[in-house]
């Protein structure tokens, strides 16, 4: 770290360019380039620049959680019921949580939404709730402050992640449905979509596996696009599984629907399980079976973990990976 007053000039004349583009550059603001944006934000953080002006003290005062609209807005409420007991977490330690909304357009385009390029100097750390692309980890790990990744984790960036055990899950609910009977299971979800659906998918593959079941292509259903949006408009199997692992909730809800306007029973004749234990899992009909993930707990572990980072920033990132539990409801039947 440079002795001395670091000012936008000294990084301008380090890196032979304008004071304006160091200016955008830590601004956030267009007309810099992703790879001259990077530089300069590297050349900054070793010069101390934007820890001298951080106006940090030794006490944690401002922490940010960043989400992509496409799971903050879901109607599930998985990642507002852990924002909110986070803050209930923050607001009892005396920091305060701001919330940013991540456009598709800005993730696509490697930009932080406005809030957060002019929080960005008063931020002790950040959290992602909900998976964003592995350069945007990139760009958001690149500021001198901790970064911890909520409810996925990047497998070539090493990052601080607090995740369940998605593939541990993913074995015990296709168990519970081999346990009650069925040997034909299918499965609703992209497992490309994000890491915990693969996860879980490949938990399921396994269960398969162990008990010498059929994987059949046919009882693979997505039934959301590449942006996270629920669908109608796939089509079921000729020849229907007894019973489908549902990537979470909302997935198993359409699906629900769709069976139903084919005349088709659940759990009578079609077993549904699926992961998240949201609101919306006790108030359709029938209610749905579903793997509980603490949100309190997410809650707890981020902060604590971040607090313990910003304490030991040398300290080594490392995924911390919490305990589920099936709900039982009246989706399952015991064949």
């Amino acid at each position: 770290m440079q002795s001395g007053k670091v000012t936008l000039d000294t990084i301008a004349n380090i890196l032979g360019v304008t004071k304006v583009s160091v200016s955008k550059a830590l601004n956030n603001q267009p007309g810099v380039s992703d790879g001259l944006r990077k530089k300069i934000l590297q050349t900054s953080n070793e010069l101390g620049y934007l820890h001298k002006n951080a106006k940090l003290t030794k006490s944690v005062s401002k922490l940010g959680i960043i989400v992509p609209k496409r799971f903050f807005l879901d109607t599930d409420n998985f990642y507002t019921k852990i924002y909110y007991y986070m803050n209930q977490e923050c607001s009892q330690r005396d920091i305060s949580l701001s919330i940013y909304l991540l456009d598709p357009e800005q993730e696509q385009s490697n930009s932080v939404p406005l809030s957060l390029a002019q929080d960005l100097s008063d931020l002790n750390g950040l959290f992602i709730a909900g998976e964003v692309s592995e350069a945007y980890v990139k760009l958001l790990t690149a500021y001198p402050f901790p970064v911890i990744a909520i409810d996925f984790y990047k497998s070539d960036i090493a990052l601080n992640c607090i995740i369940p055990d998605n593939f541990q899950s993913g074995y015990a609910v296709t168990k519970y449905l081999v346990d009650r009977g069925h040997v034909d299971i299918g499965f609703v979800g992209n497992p490309h979509y994000t890491s915990s659906v693969m996860d879980r998918y490949c938990g399921y593959l396994k269960a398969l596996n162990y008990y010498h079941l059929e994987w059949n292509k046919q009882w693979m259903l997505v039934n959301n696009d590449d942006n996270g949006s629920y669908v109608m408009d796939f089509e079921l199997p000729n020849k229907l599984p007894t019973a489908f692992v549902c990537h979470c909730d909302m997935a198993a809800y359409k699906l629900l629907l769709k069976l139903q306007a084919e005349g088709i029973s659940v759990p009578d004749q079609v077993s549904l399980i699926s992961f998240d234990n949201t609101d919306l899992s006790q108030t359709i009909v029938p209610p749905l079976t579903s793997v509980d993930i603490s949100k309190h707990e997410f809650a707890i572990e981020a902060v604590v973990r971040m607090l313990g980072c910003i304490k030991h920033p040398e300290a080594q990132p490392k995924n911390i990976y919490l305990q589920s539990k099936i709900i039982e409801r009246e989706s399952v039947k015991r064949l």
